[in-house]
């Protein structure tokens, strides 16, 4: 009886090929979808004001184009020249974050968070989410094999990190230097940065700024206070709209919680929005597709044969599954109530090209591969260290 010939597997280049076109179809269903909620939720808003019904859309659309050209400039640079140029981003990040707090940034709401030229408002916090991931994943791939030592390694890049996050909260913004602390916290202990090291540091640092940000700023006690109590105005006309969608949704268009009563309807509350008009079932959509996103990112970087490119794109998985996670968790009513984008779908101009820029380095990882690496091999050059890895170390090589 002759034997059915074998299907020749594909090699690992045409699968994160692959496992990327996935991630663009994931990727551009929720900015069009968002371009769709964006002018529902501000049509009514703008009109009010005297302007055209779809200028906060036609805004958006706008930014969507920038946010193409930044996708194609980080899709096409060599991820070598990424890994090499983390001094000048860190340089960058890290003068932008410092400016931005004196008279060069534009105060509003309380809080220095954004420089204004012209008429674009640029938000340094966010360049600072993707320069920070690409720093860390550089230095993080210079670590030895045997493990970092607490003293000569551990130290120096928990000192990096802990001054990109501390700037940030100096504007104040505790909301977004919490994502970039916690971003930067997982990426280390993927990097090979043991528990115990990371406990040191963060068991004291943790209770001491959540101490001190809760006693600093009365706006921070208020919003913990009222939510506890149950009394977050924002929290609870957040769960009220997301009720009263229902199963099915009122219907695109015909929310009427953003005509009177749900503050930032078009940005930080947007996914409230979406569950109204669409119901559970658009929410449970939206949910599904970021799961989706981190899943294939998370696959592309466990496949990846060099360690840079796999820190680096799991870093960028962490920030966008870990920002979307944070915005439903404030919208739902999980967490108290702060302003926080949901990616790819709320307005904001910003935020949307910075993250098409990490999905671009993505796809300049998947391009990198070559195609002589088969999918079934196991002779990988690098297979990521488990965070928790049970490794008898010394006392004198753990420091």
């Amino acid at each position: 009886m002759p034997t059915q010939a074998r299907e020749p597997a594909l090699d690992l280049s045409q699968e994160l090929k692959w496992r990327f076109s996935q991630i663009l179809m994931i990727v551009f269903s929720l900015t069009c979808f968002g371009l769709v909620m964006v002018y529902s939720a501000s049509a009514i808003r703008a009109a009010r004001g005297g302007g055209w019904e779809m200028s906060y859309a036609w805004n958006q659309f706008t930014w969507f184009g920038v946010a193409l050209a930044a996708f194609l400039v980080t899709r096409y640079l060599p991820i070598k020249l990424w890994q090499k140029a983390w001094p000048l981003l860190l340089l960058v990040s890290l003068s932008s974050l410092v400016l931005v707090t004196t008279r060069l940034g534009t105060r509003v709401n309380g809080a220095t968070r954004w420089f204004r030229l012209g008429g674009i408002n640029i938000q340094p916090s966010e360049m600072a989410k993707l320069a920070m991931v690409v720093v860390l994943a550089a230095l993080l791939a210079r670590l030895p094999d045997s493990g970092p030592r607490f003293w000569r390694h551990f130290l120096p890049l928990a000192g990096v990190s802990g001054l990109a996050v501390v700037l940030v909260a100096m504007e104040p913004d505790f909301g977004t230097a919490s994502l970039i602390g916690g971003t930067l916290a997982l990426l280390m202990l993927a990097g090979g940065v043991r528990l115990w090291q990371m406990s040191i540091l963060a068991l004291p640092a943790l209770p001491l700024a959540a101490w001190y940000g809760y006693h600093r700023f009365d706006y921070i006690s208020q919003r913990v206070e009222s939510w506890l109590a149950g009394e977050s105005f924002h929290t609870n006309v957040s769960v009220l709209t997301i009720g009263s969608g229902g199963v099915w949704g009122m219907g695109i268009g015909k929310g009427t919680a953003k005509l009177d009563y749900l503050p930032e309807a078009h940005t930080d509350f947007i996914f409230a929005m979406i569950c109204q008009e669409t119901g559970l079932f658009g929410g449970l959509a939206v949910l599904t597709l970021f799961a989706l996103l981190v899943w294939q990112c998370l696959a592309v970087a466990r496949r990846l044969p060099e360690r840079f490119p796999a820190l680096l794109v799991f870093g960028v998985t962490t920030l966008v599954g870990g920002q979307a996670l944070f915005n439903m968790a404030v919208v739902t009513g999980l967490l108290p109530p702060k302003g926080i984008s949901l990616p790819f779908v709320s307005f904001g101009g910003s935020g949307l090209v910075m993250f098409y820029g990490m999905i671009g380095l993505v796809g300049a990882v998947c391009r990198g591969v070559k195609s002589e690496v088969a999918l079934d091999s196991r002779l990988e050059r690098y297979r990521p260290r488990p965070a928790l890895e049970l490794r008898h170390i010394g006392p004198k090589e753990a420091l």
